[in-house]
């Protein structure tokens, strides 16, 4: 036999009560207490979140810009145009002495001309005297010390002497010869003298040891006036 229930009726539901329903599965008690407290830590997180993205994008912007400035920089770049014309300019100086150096290593030594032009010489008797080691030539009739050749009057025309044996006569219609073909002439053909006629070539060294190419332009009959070219090197 059932034995009904009663249960004290609140006011106003006319006797009758109602059970509360059960709590869902996993509920726990607190939960409404609770959801405020865990809106407020979201809410931290994601403050605390954008900030540490803000600094990160602050550094990289930072990095960037001073490394767009050093690369820009036209002081840099004028060190650097500075530099590598330095260099090459430095490379371009050094092809052109090594250049310069093989040219004149493969030059001759040219040789100097103490004098070249004409000489008049008034042929007296005895003799007239010539010294080459002046500058210019001395053309006299007294004689002097250190004289290089005579031209004396004869009776064929015009001697052309030298003592020592320092004048070498060259072939008839020989070219005018260079310092070292006359050394050559005089150390292998020396003579004391020969005939000063129109045309003819001599080498000559003189009494300082200097070498001279002489040619009659003009000789006169015995005395009077001749006239030579005269070339001195040193």
């Amino acid at each position: 036999m059932e034995i009904p229930l009663s249960y004290p009726s609140p006011s106003g539901t006319g006797g009758r009560s109602y059970p509360q329903p059960p709590p869902p599965p996993g509920a726990s008690a607190g939960q409404g207490s609770g959801g405020g407290g865990g809106n407020k830590a979201l809410v931290v997180a994601v403050v605390f979140l954008g900030f540490a993205v803000l600094v990160a994008a602050a550094v990289v912007f930072f990095t960037m810009g001073r490394g767009a400035e050093g690369e820009g920089s036209p002081d840099a770049s004028q060190e650097d145009a500075q530099g590598s014309g330095g260099e090459s300019g430095g490379g371009q100086d050094g092809g052109q002495d090594d250049a310069a150096a093989e040219d004149d290593a493969g030059q001759e030594p040219q040789d100097t001309v103490v004098f070249d032009d004409e000489l008049t010489v008034e042929v007296a008797s005895p003799q007239s005297y010539i010294d080459l080691d002046t500058d210019p030539p001395l053309v006299t009739d007294a004689r002097v010390d250190g004289y290089d050749f005579v031209l004396r009057p004869n009776i064929n025309g015009v001697a052309f002497e030298n003592s020592s044996g320092g004048i070498a006569p060259l072939p008839e219609g020989a070219e005018a010869p260079d310092k070292a073909a006359c050394l050559d002439a005089v150390e292998t053909n020396g003579t004391t003298g020969a005939d000063f006629t129109p045309g003819a070539r001599f080498c000559v060294q003189t009494d300082q040891g200097r070498v001279a190419s002489v040619e009659a332009v003009s000789s006169p009959g015995g005395t009077g006036t001749a006239t030579l070219q005269a070339t001195v090197w040193e």
